[in-house]
């Protein structure tokens, strides 16, 4: 009788399939503790997601999990991608008609944030400069720029774009943004509409890109966004690399139409070998690290929404397939 017991209440959890292929172990400890209403299927190749598919009911997975196996969910109720853009999921729209995919909202802003004034110093600073002098062992007395007389410019006012944008003001900068459409976000001083992108580039020291990747905004900046702006200007795209045309990038840093750039985010990544990103003047690249997924983040927010989806409330960072994020 004990025995059948268990086996009633281990039928009555909510079966979830879990695909992520780094830190496994982390994720099996942390949700098993912090999900105990759920049973869990961690799935390390496509062997082992075929096997546990016909069961799942949920489905926690990565960008790389293999869009073609979500056929053979019959059972599936949910999706919970552990990413904030979700491409893969919205070129595949057609087969989720019926089934809620939730997006992760409100996590990285704050990271991605530090990440973007990281760089905001570094260039006011002129560090790159002190690190050559110092190797040179070359003595390089200078006056830096100081960021509380800088404008940040935030292409994006979701979620990460605030966060970016409070940060900025934080620190005593002026922001201004441009979005599609127009919110309300105290940080901001001044918010430019859709058909103001040029008015936008030009007012801003500093111009970073928090947009998700949509056909609207695919190469939304090109090589006639990098001459609107300031020769001064730095610019840093941690979104998507689908956001930016690379080759008009590569010229504006080649002919000085901007000072400098910064790509956490790239078409291809990791570029190949005879990419001209990778020897381009002015232009540090870095292994899309600004916005990372820490386990413990990870789990924070399938559990909220566990939570949710058991109670038959809204969802968190459910994906509009129509507006394409």
């Amino acid at each position: 009788m004990r025995d059948s017991f268990w086996e009633e209440v281990t039928e009555m959890k909510k079966k979830v399939l879990f695909f992520y292929p780094e830190d496994v172990e982390v994720y099996r400890a942390l949700l098993e503790k912090e999900v105990p209403e759920a049973e869990f299927f961690f799935c390390q190749d496509r062997e082992e997601i075929e096997k546990y598919a016909p069961q799942a009911e949920i489905a926690l997975v990565g960008m790389l999990f293999p869009q073609d196996l979500f056929k053979k969910m019959p059972k599936l109720e949910w999706v919970q991608v552990m990413a904030a853009g979700v491409e893969k999921f919205i070129q595949n729209a057609e087969q989720f008609k019926n089934i809620p995919v939730c997006r992760v909202l409100g996590v990285f802003g704050k990271y991605m944030a530090e990440y973007v004034l990281a760089y905001v110093f570094y260039f006011s600073q002129d560090i790159s400069r002190v690190l050559k002098a110092q190797s040179e062992r070359r003595w390089d007395y200078f006056l830096p720029q100081f960021v509380y007389k800088k404008t940040l410019g935030v292409m994006g006012l979701g979620n990460m774009g605030t966060a970016v944008a409070q940060k900025a003001k934080d620190v005593g900068m002026r922001v201004v943004s441009w979005d599609l459409v127009k919110r309300d976000v105290s940080a901001v001083d001044r918010q430019y509409g859709a058909s103001e992108l040029r008015d936008f580039l030009k007012e801003a020291d500093f111009v970073a890109v928090t947009l998700p990747a949509t056909p609207e905004t695919r190469n939304v900046v090109n090589r006639e966004a990098f001459r609107a702006m300031k020769k001064t200007a730095y610019f840093i795209n941690i979104s998507r690399g689908a956001n930016v045309d690379e080759e008009a990038l590569v010229e504006a840093l080649k002919n000085n139409t901007i000072a400098g750039a910064v790509l956490d985010v790239m078409k291809q990544e990791p570029p190949p070998p005879e990419s001209p990103l990778w020897d381009c003047p002015n232009l540090v690249l870095s292994a899309h690290i600004s916005g990372p997924n820490l386990p413990e983040d990870m789990v924070e927010v399938f559990r909220e929404n566990f939570q949710r989806y058991l109670k038959k409330e809204p969802l968190i960072g459910l994906i509009n397939f129509e507006r394409g994020f």
